[in-house]
């Protein structure tokens, strides 16, 4: 595979950024899949979610649900009552509904419960297909054949929780004592542990092939032909195997209702929803499957629907940069997350700030160079210019010559992020003895000259990574000939500031911030800089060599030869992250994706080997992680390997499986009895010991921890995509991912 890195010439003296070369590479087709997504349905307001018993969707897709109280039909507007009374069963047939109840069997049809006489009371289970119904009771089966009923006495346990009929005729029924198969004048009973996985059985569902899921306490059981053919707990991936109902769809697809979510089964793969990302409550009491495929599932807290829609991957980024640019660009253009005033309600929402909302701007910079670069949309580019300006701002606000802001916020803004503090000696002391490299910074922030802004100091060696990164992108792919002159000009401002202070980014004290330090007096001789010394060495180099890039004066190249050659950067290079347990953060990898295109445009072969060990060392600690942005980046800086050296496959399968909803949720998989919880990667955090797919944790970034076993926001936050279309777009840029078919 050859890299796609931009090819540097030098013309009349002055060095540019040529065009870059094509890809040699299979990348992943961009054919339509499905995408699962969900909307939400509460119950009626009189109604207590504990009291719903079952969820059923007539031919028509009218939602009914089953209660303590009686029956609800769904109009589309509103809820109805259509019958009281205590109701255990629901099931479509012929376009009416039917409940089983406490005092026997209904047909309903629109707001009218006709009891059907001859059929005992209670009825507790109900099965429907076209060649008719049977309504179960504790003590008899009642079958209508579509003219007549007949019924007979009920030997079995009388703690039947589900019925279901086979093709060949005979009847399974699922109690809690065990499932029953009856079948003309036999009786075949199954309880033990040869038999099932447990006794108690809450559900029964029939699948395409013939074969039988019974679902309890303990997961699910597979019979086929009257023998138990297969079974699924904890052991062999099911989350959760307290089952409480079933259902299967057309095409084979189960799903199954737990404590804990929704488990479904697709393609010999486990998959599970769960959290206000899926579900209004995790405890399922009931699962219908619409004849659109809509899986309606009833919980404690209300109704999901999970639905499908058949997507691109370039379409999913047309929605994402939609719901980016409604929600999360702020004056100057500073593209973040943004708040909900309720959880999940993305109608109401408010901007806000955040310590690194200039490193999160300069990815959206980059993302839109990308698609500038791929797609010649003048949107693209006209966006990634407001971004640019927008970062520029954060540096003139501050009125110095090369210092540059986190953020900045409108100056009649009521509430912002970590606010002014004042230290008293005693708390001073103790934030030293906590981390003796701490800065007391008081005044974080402050009044813009013209009086309209506040902007914050104490900026990070992140957001200096995060502007050099969308600065250069830009510069090489979708700034006009004016604009790289201005960018050009800008990067020499902050690099030069940077250089004169000793490799440090001063604040308007003097004095380095907390984080922006980069120089060798810190990273060769401070032991309590260890842990951050190594990413800091390959970030100074990649700032140098971005502005001789972009400027071609050669004071740039001396001094990175001299951090190199004087002060051995070369060694932190390398190997650009820690890699005790107690100094691992994940978003080190993201600074390092970030600054690794700049230092990769080295030509010195010599000096380029530093940045090619860095990728290998890299390569082991971001592979299992399936971070598209990641691996993209590695691949298209190593200029080596193969697609499943770096997980091309995996990368774009996680791509997909992202959840259209960017509400930071709360998700827990801590419960999960599929994963094992651990402190590695990092120490301080519970994780779990594999990477679960995105549609299975929080929303988040590249920056977080995608081990972490428990994250989000509560729904209060929304994220803006720009992770996501970033790595989209970078591998639609270098080839990865092909452009969709007409």
């Amino acid at each position: 595979m050859k890299g796609r890195l931009a090819a540097l010439l030098f013309a009349d003296g002055c060095l540019f950024v040529a065009a870059p070369a094509p890809v040699d590479l299979p990348g992943v087709a961009d054919t339509p899949f499905v995408q699962e997504y969900r909307t939400e349905l509460p119950y009626p307001r009189d109604l207590g979610a504990d009291r719903v018993r079952a969820v059923a969707v007539a031919a028509n897709g009218t939602v009914w649900i089953a209660s303590q109280a009686g029956v609800y039909r769904h109009d589309g507007a509103t809820w109805q009552l259509v019958k009281k009374g205590s109701t255990y069963a629901l099931t479509p047939l012929g376009g009416d509904m039917w409940a089983g109840a406490w005092d026997g069997l209904y047909r309903l049809s629109g707001e009218k419960a006709e009891r059907i006489s001859g059929v005992g009371a209670p009825v507790v289970a109900l099965w429907a297909d076209g060649d008719g119904l049977v309504a179960a009771g504790q003590t008899f089966i009642a079958e209508w054949d579509g003219k007549d009923w007949t019924s007979t006495p009920w030997k079995g346990s009388r703690a039947v929780r589900s019925v279901a009929r086979d093709s060949a005729g005979g009847l399974w029924v699922a109690t809690s004592m065990g499932a029953y198969y009856s079948k003309g004048q036999s009786l075949s009973e199954y309880h033990d542990e040869n038999e099932l996985l447990a006794g108690e059985l809450r559900g029964v569902a029939l699948a395409p092939d013939g074969g039988v899921w019974l679902a309890g306490l303990g997961g699910v059981d597979v019979y086929r032909q009257g023998r138990r053919a297969e079974w699924y707990n904890t052991a062999n991936g099911m989350p959760d195997q307290n089952a409480r109902c079933i259902a299967v769809e057309a095409d084979g697809t189960v799903w199954v209702g737990t404590r804990h979510g929704v488990v479904r089964r697709m393609g010999g793969r486990w998959s599970l929803r769960h959290s206000r990302r899926w579900l209004p409550s995790d405890s399922v009491l009931s699962i219908a499957v619409a004849r659109d495929n809509t899986v309606w599932v009833a919980t404690t807290g209300g109704l999901s629907a999970i639905r499908r829609r058949t997507m691109t991957m370039a379409e999913k980024a047309a929605y994402y940069l939609d719901i980016c640019l409604a929600r999360h660009v702020r004056p100057p253009y500073l593209v973040e997350a943004c708040l909900l005033k309720s959880p999940g309600d993305v109608n109401n929402f408010a901007p806000r700030d955040d310590d690194n909302d200039g490193q999160y701007t300069g990815m959206y910079l980059g993302m839109e160079s990308y698609r500038y670069a791929v797609t010649k949309d003048p949107q693209a580019r006209e966006n990634a210019r407001k971004a640019f300006r927008g970062l520029k701002f954060l540096q003139e606000v501050t009125g110095t010559s090369g210092f540059f802001a986190r953020t900045v916020v409108p100056s009649d803004w009521k509430r912002v992020s970590d606010p002014n503090e004042e230290f008293t000696p005693e708390k001073l002391a103790d934030r030293l003895v906590e981390n003796p490299r701490n800065k007391a910074v008081e005044q974080r922030w402050h009044l813009s000259a013209d009086g309209k802004w506040l902007w914050k100091g104490d900026t990070s060696s992140d957001e200096m990574a995060g502007h050099i990164f969308g600065y250069f992108t830009y510069y090489t792919l979708a700034a006009g000939e004016a604009e790289r002159k201005v960018v050009a000009d800008h990067v020499r401002r902050i690099v030069d500031y940077i250089i004169e202070g000793g490799y440090t980014l001063r604040d308007i004290d003097g004095q380095p911030t907390r984080w922006g330090c980069w120089g060798p007096q810190y990273l060769n001789n401070l032991p309590d800089w260890r842990a951050e010394k190594w990413t800091n060495g390959l970030e100074i180099l990649a700032y140098l060599r971005a502005a001789e890039v972009m400027t071609g004066d050669p004071k740039y190249r001396r001094h990175y030869l001299g951090l190199i050659g004087e002060h051995r950067y070369d060694r932190l290079a390398r190997r650009p992250l820690a890699i005790a347990p107690s100094e691992l953060t994940h978003f080190d990898n993201e600074l390092v994706a970030l600054v690794l295109p700049a230092a990769m445009s080295e030509q010195d072969s010599h000096i380029r080997s530093i940045y090619e060990d860095a990728l290998h060392f890299w390569l082991p600690r971001i592979k299992e992680q399936y971070s598209s942005y990641y691996s993209f980046t590695w691949a298209a800086m190593s200029g080596s390997g193969s697609p499943e050296e770096f997980a091309l496959n995996r990368c774009v399968e996680f791509l997909r499986d992202e959840p259209l909803d960017l509400v930071q949720w709360t998700v827990d998989n801590r419960w999960r009895e599929d994963v094992h919880l651990v402190h590695k990667p990092q120490l301080e955090d519970l994780q779990t010991d594999r990477v679960l797919p995105p549609s299975e944790r929080a929303t988040m970034r590249w920056d977080g921890n995608p081990y972490a076993a428990i994250r989000g926001s509560n729904g209060m936050v929304e994220n803006s995509g720009v992770h996501w279309l970033l790595a989209y777009w970078k591998g639609r840029y270098y080839g990865f991912i092909k452009a969709p078919e007409e």
